[in-house]
């Protein structure tokens, strides 16, 4: 299989032929569009892979405000139907990814929008680097580039129908959230704000810490990844040094978002069941079994929305931003919140090591305010 990167601007097409001249590749700019939906690409066989980023094959609708939505959908059917043919398949790579992949090949993401200073510095456009970089990170990354999509025409009214649901959530969640957030999350004594995830903290804060320690009735297995005291301290818990009690929360907005992510700030009006009526639901798409209804979604529904933590993730909300943004960083030992430039290999698995691990750390304590707030009806 020979991988081939593209990318789609002005009604042409960029295309790196990434495993030509030895693995030193190809690059094939400006080609036309047509090209592309025919599959009219140089050296292109049967078996062989193209990759293109996902916001490029979505439909192209009139008066769309997006402008990389380049084909329309009767398009991306003749682009469909021409690789089931010839025996090619189409990946998707998620956009949002794409400065990574460009930072990890050693190219300033600062001159991205400079393609003059850009060709000064490197010595090819800012195209060229985007499809070089996307070839060399999904060579680098194996699992990577298995996790992709595969390409799959659809209309942007059943992509938004599909996904409606979702939008919801989040929308729904950074309301609530924005409106603790500029009040303190309840914790400023300047403000007389109040709601349920700031009365749970406050109510069962050291019930909390007991079965984050292993000595409440929810006990964590001995052989645990973390101990009690890291993960009090990951969301801003500790105990004095002297006497009892809790010192004051740090950093409210951790232990925030984290119960926000199953306690709504009001209950839900809408919602007959008393047992849900204080959860954060979500929806689900038309022709689901469920669609509809209101449920308690599982955690990875949570995960990949309400934290935004996947490859394909639509535009993450303020709780995305309070943990990958702020969280996550703090937790990990890796210094900086973004990649730096020339980041060396061994720097980069190191910095995946760090991400994962704060993340299962978020996810052990997660498991806990799950089995206290919906398990045990704690408030």
């Amino acid at each position: 299989m020979t991988l081939f990167t593209l990318d789609v601007g002005q009604n042409t097409v960029h295309i790196f032929d990434a495993d030509a001249k030895n693995g030193e590749g190809i690059f094939y700019p400006k080609l036309p569009e047509e090209d592309l939906l025919e599959l009219n690409i140089p050296n292109l066989k049967r078996g062989d892979c193209l990759v293109i980023e996902d916001a490029h094959l979505r439909e192209r609708v009139e008066g769309g405000r997006s402008v990389a939505h380049a084909f329309t959908y009767n398009q991306l059917i003749k682009l469909f139907d021409n690789a089931l043919k010839l025996g090619i398949t189409i990946k998707l790579f998620p956009q949002k990814k794409t400065p990574a992949a460009r930072t990890l090949a050693g190219y300033d993401n600062s001159l991205k929008k400079k393609n003059s200073q850009f060709m000064e510095k490197y010595g090819i456009s800012t195209d060229e680097a985007d499809v070089r970089s996307i070839a060399l990170f999904l060579k680098k990354n194996p699992e990577a580039f298995r996790r992709l999509k595969t390409f799959m025409p659809q209309k942007e009214e059943d992509y938004r129908k599909e996904n409606e649901h979702v939008f919801e959530y989040i929308q729904e969640a950074n309301e609530d959230i924005n409106i603790a957030r500029t009040q303190g999350y309840g914790f400023d004594d300047w403000y007389n704000f109040d709601d349920a995830p700031h009365r749970f903290i406050e109510n069962q804060k050291y019930e909390l810490c007991d079965r984050l320690m292993g000595d409440g009735i929810f006990n964590l297995d001995q052989d645990n990844e973390f101990t009690g005291e890291e993960l009090m301290k990951s969301i801003g818990l500790s105990y004095k040094k002297r006497g009892t009690g809790l010192n004051k929360i740090d950093k409210v907005n951790r232990l925030y978002t984290l119960v926000s992510s199953i306690l709504r700030s009001e209950p839900n009006e809408d919602v007959e069941d008393d047992s849900l009526k204080d959860l954060r639901l979500r929806g689900f798409p038309p022709n689901h079994k469920y669609y509809g209804k209101k449920m308690f979604p599982n955690w990875k529904f949570i995960k990949a929305n309400y934290f935004a933590l996947k490859p394909f993730h639509m535009k993450g909300g303020v709780a995305a931003s309070n943990y990958k943004q702020h969280m996550r960083p703090a937790l990990s030992n890796f210094e900086g919140k973004l990649l730096p430039l020339n980041i060396t290999d061994e720097m980069y698995s190191e910095f995946k090591s760090e991400r994962s691990k704060a993340d299962r750390m978020m996810r052990q304590i997660w498991r806990v305010l799950y089995q206290m707030i919906v398990k045990d009806g704690l408030r």
